[in-house]
This record gives structure tokens, C-alpha cells and sequence, in this order.
């Protein structure tokens, strides 16, 4: 109680302080410019290229056979409906699968994703999440066909990512692995598959709430099993750490995700999302546990060591209070200064390293990216097919001799897309990457809804934050840390198509 009075009483002084009054005078300055300027404008306009995209063959094409689906697989299930009615079966739907919160289709999406972070990493296959991804789209159609869902169409996802799936699928007949670049396209399908179902099923708040709810048990048990690993011991492990500039840091956790920087990587993208279900839970006496139990993951994120990630939090923590108080950003600034004297001597090691030229992680990936800008140069028009494979097959042609052994990937999200998919892979994603920050910032101003508001948020400093990641390591190389991104961008679709459908529903109801 007393240091919250002690912080209260500080940042009410602050607020009336002359510096803080001429920070906001230069802030509204710069505000009011940003928000008149031209090139802002420009920026955040509706779309001009998606009206013509739904007016296209290709879009023409692909709605009339989700429409041709559609109405098939309504003429079945009314078929069977009508030759069951009266039975057995159909008694035991209408009293307990009707209305039942456990048996409908956002649960078993929000329970598979769930299930594929807490299984750990020795247990889990990949093929799981291309099994469920298939069977969760086609249930979703059988769900359109029953009329439980309105179809969601191909071009409502945008034309940046109908691009992309493209570059993916014509990055086959470039491939110099043919057999790898499939098995790594079929991640890509599971990937894109996910983002379509989210987006399409997750249409009201509340599904929203419900599917947030399966993400924060998932980023709890993994902190907790995170906890244990600590607890039990980890080895430090020399290709994970440089043990010479780093004398007193302990083993790097890893969750259920097998390597701690994917562990970081996931959290960083999933924690934020969790805060915000914990904050939505109506009861105080709930909400206020549930809220502490984020510090959990905010403490796992600090034992995976993973500076790369520290730095990403801390870029998404930065976004996350902007958008939500941006009064609240020089206490921010001011709480992480604080807690500088009370981190553990390993985490101003591991901090310390940052500024060195020395660390052998760093050394190493100098070494990659001046052996992968070459090729580059010669790849960037088509890329050289998907996967690990086609890489190790080239890049010892281009490898500086002290990279030469070992090297799966550039260890760089952006140099990896144009490598694999040439230019086109690479400014589709970046396309819809940026499509997808401005729209969740657009969002924001169109909706008064506070969870709306805060899923936005949470979704946006997310996908910035990991974006800064995206530049040092090879995000995706780990598939379930490449499903979450993708998880992630089919919520901020989700949240995005909220927002609209409300606003349409409001305006219909005013006229």
C-alpha cells in the first residue's frame, strides 16, 4: 500500500510538472501534423485495390466454389436431418450438443491450439496441426452447409495474402529440393489454413473471449512447466550460449517448444493476448489472480536468456501502453529503470553481451548474412523453393569459410522469404504484414468496445514487437513458433472483422 501511494503521489507531481507540460505541448505539435499530414492520409485509406480483387475472375472463380460447396453439403445435411428426425441420435443433439458450450466449433479450435503448445516437444509431430487444420476447415464448411456460419470467402482475407499463398505454391517449380519444398509447403498450408478458420469462426466478442481464454491456459502451463525446467535443472548448453562471455548464466529454459528462443518467441506473441482475456474476466475476485498469473510468463520470457525476445517485449510493451494510456509511457520508462537494481546478476550478463562484438552468436550470424546477401543477388527474382533443404544444397557455394558447417537458414525472417520465395513471396508478406498494423490501428479509432480495443492492441504490439525479432532470427525454422505468428494474424483478422461487423450493424440500425 505504501509504495502504491509512494507511486501515485510521484506520478500525480509528474503529470502537474512544467517538463511533462512542455513534453506535451511538443507532443500535440507533432500529433496534430502527424494526423493532418497528407502522406498519413494516404497511408491510411480504405483500400483501392480490394474492391477491384473481389471484381475479379480469380475472386469469381474461388466464391463460386465455396458457394458450390456450400450448397452440397446443405443438401446432405438437410437429407440426413430429415431421415433422422425422431431418432435416438437426434434427441441426444437437440438436448445436449445444442447450446452446449463444450461441443461447438470454437472449442475444439481454442482446445487443438492449446493442445499444441502444452504437448511437449518429444511427443509432438507437425502432422497433427496439418491433420486438424484440414478437419477444422472442412467441419467449418459443414457448419456453413448446416447454416450455422456464413461463408467467409477467399478475397475477404485480403489480396496480399492471396498473393503469397501463390509465391508459396509456384515456389515448387524453382525449388532445388522438390521433396523438402513440399513437406515445408504443407506447414505453409496448415499456417494459412489457420488464419482462414480463425478468421472466418471468430465473428462476436464473445467466441473472441472464448478462444483468448484457451491461449492463456496455454502461455500459464508452459510458464509453469517453464518454472519446473528451472527448478529440475537445465544444462547449459554451449550452442546455445557463448559460455565465455556469459560465465554465470544458468541453462536456458524452453517450455514444451524445444529450443528457448522459440519458447521467447511464442510468449512474446501469446502473452500479450493472454493479459487481455485475464483483464476481460467480469468478477474482480477472478480477474485479479488471473492477471497476476501473467507475471509468470513475463518471468519465463527472462529465463529463456533470449535477448533478441527481451528486446521484442519490450518494443511490444511499449505499443501496448501507447494505445491503452500513452500518460502511462514515462511510468513505464520510469518502472524499468527501476527494476534494473533487482534483475539477477545473469541478466545484466546476458545483457552486457549485447554490446560486444564478441559473442559468438553475433559473430556467427554476420558471418551467414554476408554469405546469404550474396545469394540474394543472384536468387531474388525467384527464390530457390522452400525449406532447409534447397538452402544446404546453395549456400556452401556462398558461405564464408567460417560459416560453413552447420548452417540450416539465414537466421533472419526477412533475407529467408525473398530467399525461398524470391520477390514476390517476400513483398506479399511484407504487404500483408503492414496491411494488417495499419488495419489493427484503424481499428482502434472506429470501435468504443473495450475488449475490441484491448485485443487490437494486443494483437498489433504482438506482431510489431516480433517484427523486430524477425530481423535477427529465423522465426519460423521451428513450425509451432510459425503456426503462432499466423495464429496471431488470423486474430487480428478476427478482431478487425468485429470491429467492422458491429459498426455496420450500428449504422443499419441508426438508418
Amino acid at each position: 500500500m505504501l509504495s502504491s501511494s509512494i507511486l501515485g503521489k510521484t506520478y500525480s507531481v509528474w503529470l502537474q510538472s512544467g517538463t511533462f507540460a512542455f513534453l506535451q505541448a511538443i507532443f500535440d505539435f507533432f500529433s496534430s501534423a502527424f494526423s493532418e499530414s497528407k502522406i498519413v492520409h494516404w497511408f491510411v485509406r480504405d483500400s483501392r485495390v480490394e474492391p477491384l480483387y473481389e471484381k475479379s475472375l480469380f475472386a469469381r472463380i474461388f466464391k463460386a466454389v465455396f458457394d458450390f460447396i456450400a450448397r452440397i453439403l446443405s443438401f446432405i445435411i438437410q437429407t440426413v436431418v430429415r431421415a433422422a428426425r425422431g431418432s435416438v441420435t437426434a434427441a441426444f443433439v437437440d438436448r445436449y450438443v445444442k447450446g452446449s458450450f463444450f461441443i461447438n466449433f470454437e472449442t475444439i479450435l481454442g482446445g487443438f491450439i492449446c493442445l499444441m503448445f502444452i504437448i511437449p516437444h518429444d511427443y509432438w509431430s507437425n502432422t497433427y496441426a496439418l491433420l486438424a487444420a484440414v478437419a477444422l476447415f472442412v467441419l467449418y464448411f459443414l457448419m456453413v452447409g448446416a447454416g450455422k456460419r456464413k461463408i467467409y470467402y477467399l478475397h475477404n482475407m485480403g489480396f496480399p495474402i492471396t498473393i503469397f499463398m501463390m509465391a508459396c505454391v509456384a515456389s515448387l517449380g524453382f525449388s532445388l529440393d522438390r521433396s523438402d519444398s513440399f513437406r515445408i509447403l504443407l506447414f505453409y498450408v496448415t499456417a494459412l489454413l489457420f488464419v482462414y478458420i480463425i478468421a472466418a469462426d471468430i465473428t462476436t466478442r464473445e467466441r473472441m473471449m472464448k478462444l483468448l481464454g484457451f491461449i492463456y491456459i496455454a502461455v500459464i502451463f508452459t510458464a509453469l512447466f517453464a518454472f519446473y525446467q528451472r527448478v529440475t535443472g537445465v544444462a547449459v548448453s554451449a550452442s546455445l550460449t557463448d559460455l565465455d562471455l556469459n560465465k554465470g548464466v544458468p541453462g536456458r529454459v524452453y517450455g514444451t517448444l524445444d529450443n528457448p528462443n522459440n519458447y521467447a518467441e511464442f510468449l512474446v506473441m501469446m502473452t500479450p493476448l493472454a493479459a487481455v482475456f485475464a483483464a476481460n474476466i467480469k468478477r474482480i475476485w477472478i480477474r485479479i489472480p488471473f492477471c497476476l498469473g501473467v507475471a509468470f510468463p513475463i518471468l519465463a520470457l527472462f529465463m529463456t536468456y533470449s535477448r533478441s525476445c527481451w528486446i521484442s517485449m519490450m518494443i511490444t510493451c511499449i505499443i501496448f501502453v501507447y494505445y491503452a494510456n500513452k500518460k502511462l509511457i514515462p511510468a513505464f520508462f520510469l518502472l524499468c529503470v527501476a527494476v534494473i537494481p533487482f534483475l539477477p546478476n545473469s541478466i545484466i550478463v546476458r545483457l552486457s553481451t549485447l554490446l560486444t562484438m564478441q559473442d559468438s552468436s553475433m559473430v556467427f550470424r554476420l558471418y551467414v548474412w554476408d554469405g546469404t546477401i550474396k545469394m540474394v543477388r543472384d536468387y531474388f527474382l525467384t527464390g530457390i523453393g522452400l525449406g532447409p533443404g534447397s538452402f544446404a544444397i546453395l549456400y556452401p557455394d556462398y558461405a564464408n569459410l567460417h560459416a560453413l558447417v552447420g548452417v540450416p537458414h539465414s537466421h533472419m525472417v526477412y533475407m529467408e522469404l525473398i530467399i525461398e520465395l524470391g520477390v514476390l513471396g517476400f513483398f506479399s508478406l511484407m504487404w500483408f504484414m503492414l496491411r494488417l498494423w495499419k488495419d489493427s490501428a484503424c481499428a482502434l479509432l472506429k470501435t468504443s468496445y473495450k475488449s475490441n480495443k484491448l485485443v487490437l492492441i494486443a494483437a498489433l504490439s504482438s506482431l510489431v514487437g516480433i517484427a523486430f525479432a524477425f530481423g535477427v532470427e529465423y522465426v519460423w525454422y521451428y513450425p509451432r513458433t510459425f503456426f503462432t505468428y499466423f495464429i496471431l494474424a488470423g486474430i487480428a483478422l478476427a478482431a478487425i472483422r468485429i470491429v467492422k461487423s458491429e459498426n455496420t450493424s450500428l449504422s443499419a440500425d441508426g438508418e
